[in-house]
């Protein structure tokens, strides 16, 4: 096409804007709506609307998939919110975009999806060595914890990136369609395992679960794949040996966790050295490190002698915004310390530090260790069942979410609250089961498959799950290795994230769904065929 006697190139402002936009990903909100404008613009300027038209109308799958908008409009007649519904609907809208776009556009080849992936993984570096630097304060940027290092896009977000650009890489050294140089295998690698060391580090617990998840299936399905029988038992008595001791280590972790100091309740001392009572709260048994808090407490003497040592008084809050009091009983405990002046007089400079920094018990200063991350999480669900407030922890503030959000779908099996009510029918549940949340904690269900069934009921998630899978199964996606570890990592991030509630998520699920499978052209034999009529 010409404009002002210029010739532009469509399919190569395509490819361009394709690759604009895996970039902008992982580094910019505002970069991913221009990159989608761009699209749509070099769509429309390129015409063609005859050919494109007749591709929409052959291809079902292209369709169908567009059906999942369309639920999301149909179900606007079971809802009273109109100006939710319709915020809610601008903004799956996003999801037309790409399916529409890539569908009716020429197939890529398997090197130009090569290019796009490398790309990709050179943005999702580039914000892992951001993220890195802000870790060790070169670079100037406020965090709480260690989930505050990604400053562009949210940390679970991020860790699904770097998810599909580990089995990307991996995909790209292995396959024998694509031929790499010994310096690509190198730095390929490199990246590769900077990813996973990075993952770890930013202690996404979605992510590094879903990086284990899928390493085992992709070693599982290697395993089968090998003929000869002595690597293939080895690798498969391997896999073996590690998930026993994976699954071993949580087994000692909990065991360790409930493992509790030995008290004679009956005799317990009254008073302190300097003469001061003594409370024991027997009622509460919320243990630190085996030990018990509630026990061998004398607020009296807290008070005082904290005061002498820091400049947050007994009675303010930590750097986390929990009131410090508490941080520093859980603190004292888990040391094995009385909670009392001579409890106080143990603690070092840096344990202080740690108490004012909102850190409530000793290990969390093994910030690389991995029993810590265990232990939080089994502490979490060991004080909700034992009635404390969820709010403001990551494991059981999704529990209530689930429970509050498997309430409201109780009520509503069939048809669910409909596209615009959603909100509205949360915050009413959380009112008639009279949650302790704070309004700020009073989310979506941060589970997209109890989030659909209360949307649109039974009738409407059926609708929805096969507007998704139909054209998986119709153009046999799962025999594309990218498209099914794409798809994977999407699946297993529904259980823990609302993912398509946001830009970046609905962007992220729309352009690799549409790319892996309406955009490749991929001709081998461990590959899908793409150039079929769908």
């Amino acid at each position: 096409m010409k404009i002002f006697n210029i010739t532009f190139n469509h399919r190569k402002l395509y490819f361009f804007g394709l690759i604009l936009t895996v970039i902008s990903l992982p580094l910019s909100k505002f970069a991913v709506s221009v990159s989608m404008i761009f699209l749509a613009c070099n769509w429309m300027l390129e015409s063609d609307f005859k050919r494109k038209w007749q591709k929409l109308k052959t291809s079902t799958s292209i369709l169908i998939f567009i059906g999942f908008f369309l639920v999301h409009l149909l179900w606007l007649i079971n809802t009273e919110d109109f100006q939710y519904g319709f915020k809610d609907i601008s903004n799956k809208a996003k999801l037309l975009i790409f399916p529409i776009i890539i569908g009716t556009s020429g197939k890529l080849s398997l090197y130009q999806v090569k290019t796009i992936l490398i790309w990709f993984t050179l943005a999702v570096l580039s914000s892992t060595i951001i993220s890195t630097l802000i870790l060790v304060q070169i670079i100037d940027y406020p965090i709480e914890n260690i989930r505050d290092i990604s400053p562009f896009i949210s940390h679970i977000r991020l860790s699904l990136l770097i998810n599909i650009s580990i089995f990307s890489l991996g995909y790209i050294i292995v396959s024998m369609k694509l031929k790499v140089s010994r310096f690509e295998v190198g730095a390929y690698l490199t990246v590769l395992v900077w990813f996973i060391l990075f993952l770890y580090l930013l202690r996404s617990l979605t992510g590094i679960v879903i990086f284990l998840i899928l390493l085992f299936f992709v070693l599982t399905f290697m395993s089968f794949k090998i003929k000869e029988l002595v690597p293939k038992l080895f690798l498969q008595i391997l896999l073996i040996a590690i998930f026993i001791l994976i699954v071993s280590f949580f087994i000692h972790s909990i065991s360790k966790f409930y493992s509790k100091e030995v008290v004679d309740f009956e005799n317990l001392e009254g008073f302190t050295v300097n003469g001061n009572v003594y409370k024991h709260f027997l009622e509460r048994d919320q243990i630190e490190n085996g030990n018990y808090v509630w026990l061998y407490v004398c607020e009296k003497e807290l008070e005082k002698e904290w005061n002498k040592i820091s400049k947050i008084t007994f009675l303010d809050e930590d750097k986390k915004g929990q009131k410090i009091q508490h941080t520093l009983l859980r603190y004292l405990t888990s040391k094995g310390f009385r909670k009392d002046s001579v409890g106080i007089s143990k603690l070092s400079s840096q344990d202080i530090r740690n108490i004012e920094n909102g850190m409530a018990n000793y290990i969390y200063e093994k910030k690389y260790a991995l029993y810590p991350v265990i232990y939080d999480i089994i502490w979490q669900i060991d004080v909700y069942k034992k009635g404390l407030n969820p709010a403001g922890n990551s494991i059981t503030l999704r529990i209530e979410l689930a429970k509050n959000g498997m309430d409201i779908i109780r009520n509503n099996f069939w048809f669910g609250v409909g596209t615009g009510d959603v909100k509205k029918a949360i915050n009413d549940q959380f009112e008639i089961n009279k949650s302790r949340l704070p309004q700020k904690y009073r989310l979506r269900a941060h589970n997209l498959y109890i989030t659909f069934f209360l949307s649109f009921g039974l009738v409407g998630s059926i609708l929805i799950w096969f507007c998704i899978f139909y054209p998986v199964f119709k153009l046999r996606g799962f025999r594309s290795f990218l498209f099914t570890i794409f798809f994977m990592i999407a699946l297993l991030s529904f259980v823990n994230e609302d993912t398509l509630e946001t830009h970046i998520g609905i962007t992220f699920f729309s352009y690799f769904y549409s790319l892996f499978l309406f955009g490749i052209n991929i001709n081998d034999k461990n590959e899908v065929e793409y150039e079929q009529k769908s």
